[in-house]
């Protein structure tokens, strides 16, 4: 039986093992100045990463295998119950447009070659001298234009737009690369909006909260270079489960982790199935 004590250190210890699964494919930081007296209106930052997990180490686990994500969104969810609103005019909306310049570049190539010859003799009446001179000169002058395009490169492609309940996300595709790695965006640089404490008195009550979560698609998620760890544990998880094939238990393991943190997995099997990889409540600094 869990008293007070025992209550608490499990909810620690489950907080610590959430912010730790599958954290190799996601991790997300989300944070907002303090509401207060002179303070109603804070911008909302959102860190996101992507990475490369490798997944399936335990000893219990039958299948191993590298996951990845190719297209993701960022959603801020505002909870019915919570007094706050959003500016509209500071959301951050990002567009897959991109900012360089068109340079011409000009290069000239010249050639030139030449030769001298000279000659002198003399007699015996006397010294004669003769002194001849052949030169000759060839010029090979060619023009080449090119054009070179400059800008910042970037590595995925953000689209502002909203959910079907109306909340605001950030839709992330890789750009360079068949999946998504590393920030889609500078966190502290630029906030995702702000937020707007709606609170008659803001010196009671509970300020409000809002959550950010990561989304995808079941085929928006990479499963690669599935292994059978053992034949014998995957024999008997098989007949347990009741896996079809490697790519069901692949499936099956992503689901069980996530469900373990509480995160929504609709339908594993199906492509179209929404998954919620990450889901943080804003901390306010």
């Amino acid at each position: 039986m869990l008293n007070a004590n025992n209550l608490w250190l499990f909810m620690v210890r489950n907080f610590d093992n959430r912010k730790r699964a599958f954290a190799d494919v996601i991790t997300i930081e989300a944070w907002h100045d303090n509401f207060n007296e002179k303070h109603s209106r804070v911008d909302l930052h959102a860190d996101v990463v992507f990475g490369k997990a490798r997944v399936g180490g335990e000893s219990e686990s039958p299948v191993r295998f590298r996951l990845s994500v190719k297209r993701a969104e960022v959603v801020v969810i505002i909870p019915e119950t919570e007094p706050v609103t959003i500016d509209k005019k500071s959301i951050s909306r990002d567009a897959p447009e991109f900012e360089g310049r068109i340079t011409e570049i000009t290069e000239r190539k010249t050639k030139t070659s030449a030769k001298t010859k000279v000659s002198a003799s003399a007699s015996p009446v006397g010294v004669r001298g003769s002194l001849s001179a052949e030169a000759g000169g060839e010029t090979d002058l060619a023009t080449s234009r090119r054009l070179a395009v400059s800008g910042a490169i970037r590595f995925m492609l953000v689209t502002q737009s909203q959910t079907d309940d109306g909340h605001y996300r950030w839709t992330i595709e890789p750009h360079t690369k068949q999946i998504l790695e590393g920030r889609p965006w500078d966190a502290v640089k630029r906030p995702r909006l702000k937020l707007i404490d709606k609170r008659k008195d803001r010196k009671k009550g509970i300020p409000p909260t809002v959550r950010v979560e990561v989304q995808c698609r079941r085929e928006d998620l990479l499963i690669e270079d599935i292994k059978i760890k053992d034949e014998s544990l995957w024999e008997a998880a098989k007949s347990r489960a009741g896996f079809r094939n490697k790519m069901a238990a692949a499936e099956a393991y992503i689901r069980d982790r996530l469900s373990e943190e509480g995160l929504e997995v609709q339908n594993i099997s199906e492509i179209f199935s929404q998954i919620t990889l990450a889901s943080t409540t804003a901390e306010a600094l």
